[in-house]
């Protein structure tokens, strides 16, 4: 009986032991881990307990948000003593200094330095700030996980399988792979989605209503536990992120958005409204897509001619050399570099290919321009280097000289007046 009271007493020390708080001594200083308050979707409260022979002068939490590995160091506010306890606050939704996303990864350790000099650190811990509002049931495979609280087993299932065969399809058509694991949080409505989005204006908030996201480069947020062409969208940008996105280069909107509508199963409304724009002769020039339309109702164009320009340079060129565009890109060129080594052509030799597969005309050249005035193509013209012309110095020059002039004998005629 007294052997199996004295295991009984061990295994509780020991389980006693594995939940203690995490605690680091460093000569007469001593650091202990208080854990971790998750307040979604405002704040996470970090907190820290530490003591020491002479006062503490500093405490500061240093961070690491994953999986890109933003690193930052916070300082904890506290009264100095020998004995303290202290928080940090990080935020988690005000933009444009900080969003976090749920599921995201938080690697962080306490460091304290007392009067002495003495430092000591807590051993390196996580946390994953999830939304608590709601009890998540998880499903994995092979890397993908999907989340979910409404809606049945058998939903979330088909949403992971969509999951994985567009994270397979579109890895293989831009020649890249993902070798991090995926996050997917389905939402079940609006109301319930919108706090987990990144923080907008309220007229934003009002207007548009967001039906799927890619909020970080290993999380999607998804409106709908049957919402198989959204998660194939967003997905698309996990995707294309890794394969165009780099240091030295960024994919231009229309090719970003336009691969993310060709992996979906449907076009929705975007085919109708690239059809009754090519019968109108309304189209977008290619460059003035290179970046997002801020106009609500060009939207559905906006994506449908991104997938049809898509949809031509595959079916035309073969994905081999698509995917070879997205790792140009990625190596550093621009746009027209990229279309240049790959397709011998630029975004205007594009547009006039592009626009003859659909029956139409290219674009129209602009209209000459008077001799003693430079030409001027907005939707059409080359990116500046940063110079200046000698004409355009000369031109300004000789503008402030004739306005000194009216200015000086403005004054002379003032002058003459009031005498």
């Amino acid at each position: 009986m007294n052997s199996v009271r004295l295991a009984l007493l061990l295994a509780i020390a020991v389980a006693g032991l594995m939940a203690a708080p995490s605690v680091w001594a460093q000569g007469g200083l001593t650091v202990t881990d208080d854990g971790v308050e998750n307040r979604f979707p405002d704040e996470i409260v970090f907190r820290v307990s530490t003591q020491s022979d002479s006062p503490i002068e500093r405490i500061r939490l240093r961070y690491t948000v994953l999986p890109d590995g933003t690193a930052a160091v916070g300082a904890a506010d506290f009264l100095p003593g020998t004995a303290v306890s202290a928080s940090f606050s990080l935020e988690g939704n005000s933009p444009p200094r900080i969003y976090l996303a749920p599921g995201t990864t938080i690697e962080y350790r306490w460091e304290v330095t007392d009067a002495e000099g003495e430092t000591a650190s807590t051993e390196t811990a996580t946390f994953f700030y999830n939304d608590i509002r709601f009890d998540w049931t998880p499903l994995e495979e092979n890397g993908v996980t999907v989340y979910f609280y409404s809606g049945s087993e058998g939903d979330a299932r088909a949403m992971l399988a969509v999951a994985r065969e567009t994270i397979t399809s579109m890895s293989e058509l831009l020649g890249t792979s993902i070798d991090f694991p995926l996050k997917v949080w389905i939402y079940r409505s609006v109301n319930d989605m919108r706090p987990a989005l990144q923080r907008r204006s309220e007229t934003y908030e009002q207007s548009v209503i967001t039906a799927g996201v890619r909020v970080a480069s290993d999380t999607v947020l998804v409106l709908g536990n049957a919402s198989f062409d959204t998660l194939r969208h967003e997905l698309t940008h996990v995707v294309t992120a890794v394969a165009g996105e780099g240091p030295f280069g960024n994919l231009p909107a229309w090719l970003n958005e336009g691969t993310a509508v060709y992996s979906q199963a449907s076009l929705g409304g975007y085919g109708g409204a690239i059809d009754r724009a090519a019968d109108r002769g309304n189209l977008f020039s290619i460059r003035s897509i290179s970046s997002y339309q801020g106009d609500p109702n060009l939207v559905n164009l906006f994506y449908g001619q991104s997938w049809s320009l898509v949809s031509y340079l595959v079916d035309t060129y073969g994905s081999e050399r698509f995917a070879q565009l997205f790792a140009e890109i990625k190596g550093g060129k621009g746009t027209d570099q990229a279309l240049m080594a790959v397709y011998g052509i630029d975004q205007d030799g594009l547009e006039d290919e592009w626009r003859a597969s659909l029956g139409l005309a290219p674009l129209e050249e602009p209209e000459p321009q008077p001799t003693d005035a430079p030409p001027l193509d907005v939707e059409r013209r080359e990116e500046d280097d940063g110079g200046t012309s000698v004409a355009v110095i000369l031109a300004v020059l000789l503008t402030t000289l004739a306005l000194a002039g009216v200015v000086a004998l403005a004054g002379w005629t003032l002058a003459r007046r009031m005498r």
